[in-house]
């Protein structure tokens, strides 16, 4: 027998749940405890649990197998998750009713947190579409700026050049100063253009001037003044590297013939750091050199090298026509003179002679330094390729070529010789230095190529071999190698063939 613990009524041993209060039955206490009889079934229809299946008694407020409530109102269908049928392997007395083999439905309570879980899940779904999204435009945004953002450690490095190198300094900034620097016809963007459309010109000032040293290297601060039709009017070198007058000249008349675009404002000063090297491995010693010179300058300091064009003096004023014939009565009229009183009996009085003051023609300007330096040098035809130019002190700078070190003490003599010259600075070059230069480096090149006997002579553009050489083809050779290693022709090649012997040191 089996009895409910909370009613204590007592049911055969077939039945596992109180049909009262729906409590799991336990077993009935030993003999001798009161047994309270099970009402008799009653013949009503029972009524079925929906959630278990269950029969319960009718009146029955819980379901006496899973404590469901009955005749509720039918709530909207939850999704469950069910869970496999169990086999009870050990079948149950004949009679009693088992759901060993039904379906265990999760509690009211699990639609819900499936609900809940879902909705977390969905909501976790859409943040990490979300942050993707965030993620992949935040890439595409930074790409678009990297791509789209200029440079800022400088301009671009210019691709490998093999020859001569004539250009602006990559870590140096042009430079405008003046009312009118930040207008867009004569800020620092336009003048670096201006310089890039005329670069070649430099270019080719600088490769005139290796023709003469191949191993000129030079880095100028040239300044330019540009007025507001666009016209350089002004040209001076402030700083070099390496102080070269005849350099200075050509380059500074190169880039006075420099055209800007006209505008409105005023003029402007532009200074361009120019990096000349022979070849690009000397480019970053030059323009450190450069840079250590522009920041040593001082503001007050004069320019190396300084040009202007010459302004015409004004003419002097002539006498016009109309004051040489005007009479002598409109001098009389500007200043009237009142007669006096004329007595009956005296005689009238004559009117005076007014005498015009002859004119004087203004003294003539007076010549300056640097032109009476030129006009001197120019006297002597020995002195025809010197040149000269003056800070305004006094002190006169020569450059240029003369023949050899006879002429060079002439010229220097020539210039001191004009009234008003302090000091002469000599920066000449000699033509028979650079030939001397030249004939070094033929013969360097000929004693690499084994043609050790081969003597050389250089006088101006033209080479001249002696020497022997045991073979016709070492002969051609050693004209090949001596053109090839100065920018010389042979003219006369006086090299004898001798063969070799078999004692020979040939």
């Amino acid at each position: 027998m089996k009895r409910c613990p909370q009613c204590s009524i007592t049911y055969p041993d077939s039945e596992r749940f109180c049909s009262n209060d729906g409590a799991q039955l336990v077993p009935a206490e030993p003999a001798g405890h009161p047994t309270v009889a099970a009402p008799a079934p009653s013949n009503e229809p029972r009524v079925e649990c929906s959630v278990c299946g269950g029969k319960a008694l009718p009146g029955e407020e819980l379901c006496p197998f899973c404590g469901a409530r009955l005749n509720a109102p039918e709530a909207p269908a939850q999704p469950s998750f069910t869970i496999p049928r169990q086999t009870v392997l050990t079948p149950p007395p004949s009679g009693s009713q088992s759901f060993a083999d039904e379906p265990v439905p999760i509690p009211e309570q699990s639609g819900s947190r499936w609900f809940s879980g879902f909705a977390i899940y969905l909501a976790a779904a859409i943040i990490a579409l979300g942050a993707g999204a965030w993620f992949a435009l935040h890439l595409s945004h930074n790409a678009h700026v990297s791509a789209s953002a200029p440079s800022v450690a400088g301009p671009a490095p210019s691709p490998a050049v093999s020859g001569p190198i004539a250009a602006l300094a990559v870590h140096q900034p042009v430079e405008v100063t003046g009312e009118s620097s930040s207008d867009p016809a004569r800020n620092s963007e336009a003048a670096t253009k201006v310089f890039n459309d005329n670069a070649a010109s430099v270019l080719d000032t600088y490769k005139k001037a290796l023709a003469s040293n191949s191993d000129l290297t030079d880095g100028v601060l040239a300044s330019l003044t540009v007025n507001p039709a666009g016209d350089v009017v002004a040209g001076s070198v402030k700083v070099s590297t390496s102080p070269n007058p005849a350099l200075d000249a050509e380059l500074v008349k190169t880039m006075m013939g420099w055209h800007f675009t006209p505008f409105s404002g005023s003029s402007v000063e532009v200074s361009y750091p120019v990096v000349m090297v022979p070849k690009a491995a000397d480019r970053a010693s030059v323009e450190s050199a450069l840079a250590d010179k522009i920041a040593a300058m001082g503001t007050g300091e004069a320019p190396e090298y300084a040009s202007a064009p010459a302004v015409p003096p004004a003419p002097p004023a002539a006498p016009s026509a109309a004051a040489a014939s005007s009479p002598p009565t409109s001098l009389a009229a500007r200043e009237p003179i009142t007669p006096p009183a004329i007595a009956p009996e005296a005689a009238p009085e004559r009117p005076r002679r007014r005498h015009r003051r002859a004119y004087t023609a203004p003294p003539p300007p007076r010549v300056s330094l640097l032109t009476r330096v030129e006009e001197r040098l120019r006297s002597d035809r020995r002195l025809g390729r010197v040149k000269a130019y003056t800070n305004g002190g006094g002190v006169v700078t020569l450059y240029g070529k003369v023949f050899d070190d006879k002429d060079r003490r002439l010229a220097v003599a020539t210039a001191k010789s004009v009234d008003g010259v302090t000091d002469v600075i000599d920066t000449l070059q000699t033509d028979t230095a650079s030939w001397a230069r030249q004939e070094a480096a033929i013969a360097a090149q000929l004693q690499s190529a084994g043609l050790n006997q081969v003597k050389v002579k250089v006088i101006g553009h033209d080479a001249y071999l002696s020497g022997q050489v045991s073979t016709e083809a070492q002969k051609e050779h050693a004209v090949t190698v001596a053109e090839g290693a100065a920018p010389v022709r042979v003219r006369t090649n006086l090299i004898r063939v001798v063969p070799a012997g078999v004692f020979s040191s040939f």
